[in-house]
């Protein structure tokens, strides 16, 4: 007996995993075990489900009977604000009289709204709209439908056929996404107690949460959808999905239920939807339908009978499958998810993890493909951030390297100090701003610094142009005041401004014009340097597009404009952009697009 138990584990685990499901899953199809639980499903769920419907109906008709009584204070609150004698005498009074008075009359008009909302938590807002021009509401915002109504428009026509009688309005609409707002809209046409003359419209909006609040209990079981209906059958307010709040609904069930007064029925799955059972009563006051749509399969998952009933049958069952399934359980599930579990730690980058198991079926394979899959990608990963790493540090140090004035800044400043004993102020300001410029260059830290203390240098170093080529140019900086507090890499115009200068107005004939722009797009700041200098032929332009800035004179480098998109490159990547056009004779425009950081080197957006 053993040695066959023996043999048949050995069978199993050196099989493959097809032939184990075939196996283990064959002996749990047991077609008497699976008719009798069908029939006392079908039987004990009809009595769990008329019963759980029942209980939801009573719910239902509670619910309904709490939004009267909200409608009735709504109509109520509204007729408060037509009798009030303080809001007659103002919406009376002479559009045309002083800003003053008309400001003492909105402080007591937001009083008296202020008041009659302090006393309920609802979510409405209040407006009050004069004939006069006046315009005075409880909320932030007054809607542009309010300020410069149309009398012919929905709810106004209805205000004004009402003639001082209270009226409802749906908000109706194709679409709503995540804002549903003001869902439901009561209203009544002021008049003149007194005079009877009319003074203007009260406007009472219901937010779509405020409605939710109140039915909130009518939805018993997970998986319901509860929806408050208007008589033409458009969805006011509905919970917990709200996708289709302000459209008509589109169910097959709304005809029943838009006929009828109360009760439930059970709708099919047409549409491919599971069943379900539609629970519906009316509000004899607004006509409101307050509908509850529940699955089912959650009104009879709690019956415990069927449960009791196949336990004893299937008890016998049990004993001849528990090995299987335990079998089934520790050899085949347990392996694939704990693989299944180490794939998502690799998912999340931890490769510190390896798969172990000792069978050699297609599950143990999978494990040892598995781990030299993470080993290989450990490698590489490896590899190439050692290289990156190498590049980078390179590049960076190649590039700071090729501006090292300190010996400079100190000569300058004797230069200073000498041309102030000879009083020779041109000299001794040209030398105190290229000293300033010297000092930020060779300045260590972050390299990132504010836009207004980067443009501090420029306007350094243009002055020392200034004092070279006298009026040759005339620079124009035009940085917008958001932009000076955002943060820049340091240096990033100078060498863009040098080219305009020394490549495009010095050749020119005559004075040229500079102009340095700063702009902020949503998240981005743009910076533009046009000049109005000799431009550049198209085959050079193609060629500095295609990335070659060598400069076919000997004396010049070459190298400013390629250090700074390579700096632009290893400091943001694929978030910064540089381009270039010109024409011959018409002059240069470049532009260099950066994100908008309000800290140095800290998050790119504002």
């Amino acid at each position: 007996m053993k040695s066959g138990i023996h043999k048949l584990r050995g069978a199993l685990l050196g099989a493959s995993l097809q032939k184990r499901l075939l196996l283990l899953f064959l002996p749990l199809a047991v077609v008497p075990l699976a008719v009798l639980g069908a029939f006392s499903y079908y039987k004990s769920s009809q009595v769990v489900r008329d019963q759980v419907c029942r209980t939801i109906l009573e719910n239902l008709s509670q619910v309904n009977y709490s939004m009267s009584y909200f409608v009735k204070d709504i109509e109520q609150l509204s007729m408060y604000v037509y009798s009030n004698r303080e809001i007659q005498e103002v919406l009376a009074k002479d559009p045309n009289r002083p800003l003053a008075e008309k400001h003492q009359d909105q402080k007591r008009i937001g009083d008296i709204l202020e008041t009659f909302l302090g006393f309920k938590g609802w979510e409405i807002a209040i407006y009050l709209l004069g004939e006069n021009g006046d315009r005075y509401f409880s909320g932030d915002l007054l809607p542009g439908q309010y300020d410069d109504y149309n009398p012919n428009w929905g709810l106004f026509r209805k205000m004004r056929f009402a003639d001082g009688n209270v009226v409802w309005d749906t908000h109706y609409s194709m679409k709503k996404t995540d804002d549903f707002g003001i869902v439901l809209s009561s209203g009544r046409m002021l008049k003149n107690i007194n005079t009877n003359q009319q003074l203007g419209y009260i406007v009472i909006d219901i937010m779509e949460s405020g409605l939710a609040d109140k039915y909130n209990k009518a939805r018993l079981a997970e998986g319901g959808q509860v929806f408050l209906l208007d008589r033409n059958g458009y969805i006011i307010s509905s919970t917990p999905s709200k996708h289709k709040v302000g459209t008509k609904l589109a169910e097959p069930y709304v005809n029943a239920v838009l006929s009828g007064s109360k009760g439930f029925f059970k709708q099919g799955s047409e549409g491919g939807g599971a069943p379900s059972m539609v629970i519906y009563d009316t509000s004899e006051s607004t006509g409101f339908k307050l509908i509850s749509v529940v699955p089912t399969a959650v009104l009879t998952k709690e019956s415990t009978s069927i449960r009791d009933l196949t336990f004893w049958v299937m008890a016998i069952g049990v004993l001849v499958t528990c090995w299987l399934a335990f079998v089934l359980s520790v050899t085949i599930t347990g392996p694939l998810r704990k693989l299944k579990s180490l794939m998502y730690l690799v998912e999340s980058g931890n490769l510190n993890v390896s798969f172990t198991s000792k069978y050699r079926d297609e599950v143990g394979q999978l494990g040892r493909s598995f781990n030299a899959m993470v080993q290989r990608i450990k490698q590489l990963i490896d590899e190439v951030y050692h290289k990156q790493l190498m590049v980078q540090q390179a590049e960076i140090k190649a590039i700071q390297a090729q501006f090292n004035p300190h010996f400079l800044y100190n000569a300058l400043d004797s230069i200073n100090w000498m041309a102030r004993i000879h009083k020779l102020d041109d000299i001794s300001r040209t030398a105190i701003s290229l000293g300033e410029l010297l000092r930020f260059s060779i300045r260590k830290g972050n390299p990132f610094i504010t836009i207004r203390e980067d443009m501090q240098q420029i306007r350094n170093y243009l002055f020392i142009q200034k004092m070279r080529y006298g009026d040759k140019f005339e620079a124009i900086i035009d940085i917008a005041p958001e932009v000076e507090r955002l943060y820049t890499l340091k240096l990033l115009l100078q060498p863009v401004v040098e080219n305009a200068i020394t490549h495009g107005l010095e050749m020119k004939p005559g004075k040229g014009i500079l102009h340095i722009q700063g702009l902020l797009e949503g998240d981005r700041v743009i910076f533009h340097v046009r000049d109005n200098g000799v431009g550049m032929p198209e085959d050079i332009l193609e060629r500095m597009k295609a990335g070659s800035f060598a400069s076919s004179n000997e004396q010049k480098t070459g190298i400013g404009l390629e250090n700074l998109i390579k700096r632009i490159q290893l400091y943001f990547g694929e978030q910064g952009w540089f381009s270039i056009e010109s024409e011959a004779q018409s002059g240069t425009i470049i532009t260099i697009n950066i994100p908008a950081m309000e800290t140095p080197g800290g998050e790119t957006h504002v």
